[in-house]
């Protein structure tokens, strides 16, 4: 019966990533997911907004498959799928019932897969997906740790934690968590006095060097983009941040699965309290210690929804060491929360205004408005952008035509920065202010295009055609996009 449960788990995983291999052929690609193709255009040890694993895996996958949407999100299905198994295995080693940890482990498995996190962000590419898949592989390498006491293990918790660390910086946190318990515990402190555990952290600051040398030779500018939102302070807002936190995880989480983690973490708490046991204070630590920086966080500003999905691995693990019941239920309201959005991504069924349908906004039209721009605007003018993730989707949908940016942003990209004096600028509408006069000399609006699907408004635009000034600033934040 055992034997049959996960059978059929792993057939049922296939099924579900090839629908997500479906899923990611067919939906447009998303300002970040182009802004992020740019950078695999761009090689660099590093980026000024994250580090360069996302990169990376877009870099292998247009490899292999070329200038597609698929190509740039080939690993993220491929990732959900093996972190599942990772996810299996490191639950069976965290659950103290020997006769249940296959079935806990099927059950974890069904939770992580049942989230909107991982149900949607498995068909897109941006630097949570290799953050995920990484941290997987930590906590399963931290589950063979508490489980055999073989000190080998410490290469990969080092590895993964560097891998993780290459990915997005916040993997440093469930990390902490790690190292907190090897000085609380008695089996963490055993481990303070080998060569294999600070051998874990020299290789994985060998595998993290690449973004402190690039750091290095930029100010450290990306660790002070990062680091420098801990020192935000607006306490009289944190309620609404803290409810807007809360509630972005019950919808990546979806509801039922929310209630059950909530669980899990209180009578995970209660059990450490009444009868401590090491790996259990390992993982109460590697989610407490994330938690408390995030609300932390949101007592000076916004704490993004998808900041905490680093943890979700760990939640599971602990929802099902304590949740017995509806489980099923739990499981089927997520694929019922996330058919819905894939069916609206593909085919869309219904018609609804941008301000409801998040696929329409972020992922609607792009095609079609680069195809109008070639129409209104003459074959060899330069279009331009000041919006980052509006000039990468123009770069990726454009054939031919020349796109270019202006941003701070593009001044650590190494990107040609050779460019005309004239050029065509589109600007969203929403964006009530006139083009920087910072950037432009002469600024005339010369027309409006509009992004559609199926006759629905994304957005509109404006377009301008400007006169760019020709100082050195004006040139160093002025790039032409591959």
């Amino acid at each position: 019966m055992k034997f049959q449960s996960q059978k059929l788990l792993w057939i049922a995983l296939g099924v579900i990533t090839l629908l997500r291999f479906g899923i990611a052929v067919w939906v447009p690609l998303s300002p970040d997911e182009a802004y992020y193709w740019i950078w695999s255009k761009a090689p660099e040890l590093s980026y000024y907004d994250h580090p360069p694993m996302v990169a990376l895996w877009i870099k292998i996958g247009t490899f292999l498959f070329g200038h597609t949407a698929f190509g740039i999100r080939f690993l993220g299905p491929l990732s959900a799928f093996f972190g599942s198994i990772f996810l299996f295995y490191a639950t069976c080693d965290f659950t103290n019932e020997l006769l249940q940890k296959r079935k806990k482990a099927v059950e974890a498995v069904g939770f992580f897969n049942a989230t909107l996190a991982i149900g949607v962000g498995s068909v897109t590419m941006t630097p949570d997906t290799p953050l995920l898949f990484f941290m997987c592989v930590f906590l399963w390498a931290c589950g063979r740790l508490v489980t055999t006491h073989l000190k080998k293990w410490w290469w990969m918790i080092g590895f993964a934690f560097g891998l993780a660390l290459l990915s997005k910086y916040t993997a440093l946190l469930p990390a902490l968590g790690l190292g907190l318990w090897c000085l609380i515990t008695r089996q963490g402190r055993n481990y303070l006095r080998i060569k294999e555990s600070w051998g874990a952290i020299l290789l994985a600051l060998l595998i993290f060097s690449p973004v402190i040398v690039w750091n290095a030779q930029h100010g450290f500018v990306s660790f002070l983009k990062q680091g420098g939102r801990t020192g935000d302070w607006n306490p009289h807002q944190a309620l609404q941040y803290l409810t807007e936190l809360i509630g972005g995880q019950i919808g990546l989480m979806t509801p039922l699965i929310f209630v059950f983690l909530v669980i899990g973490v209180i009578r995970l708490t209660q059990r450490i309290y009444q009868n401590r046991s090491d790996p259990d204070v390992l993982l109460w630590l590697m989610i407490m210690v994330p938690a408390a920086v995030f609300i932390q966080h949101a007592f000076g500003d916004r704490v993004q929804a998808n900041w905490v999905t680093l943890i979700y691995p760990m939640l599971i693990v602990v929802a099902t060491l304590f949740v017995r019941k509806y489980i099923i239920t739990a499981i089927l309201i997520g694929i019922f929360m996330i058919l819905p959005i894939y069916v609206q991504a593909v085919v869309q069924p219904f018609s609804l205004p941008s301000k409801i349908d998040m696929t329409l906004k972020r992922l609607g039209g792009w095609q079609g408005l680069a195809t109008t721009i070639e129409k209104e605007i003459q074959p060899n003018e330069y279009l331009l952008a000041d919006d980052y993730g509006l000039a990468s989707e123009l770069a990726f949908y454009s054939k031919g035509r020349k796109i270019a940016a202006i941003e701070p942003r593009w001044v650590f990209f190494n990107l040609p920065k050779e460019l005309p004096k004239h050029a065509i600028l589109i600007r969203s509408q929403r964006r009530k202010d006139m083009p920087s006069a910072k950037w432009f000399s002469e600024v005339k609006k010369v027309g409006e295009v509009k992004r559609t699907r199926q006759q629905q408004i994304a957005e509109s635009y404006n377009l301008y055609r400007v006169v760019i000034r020709q100082d050195n600033e004006v040139k160093q934040n002025l790039v032409q996009l591959p």
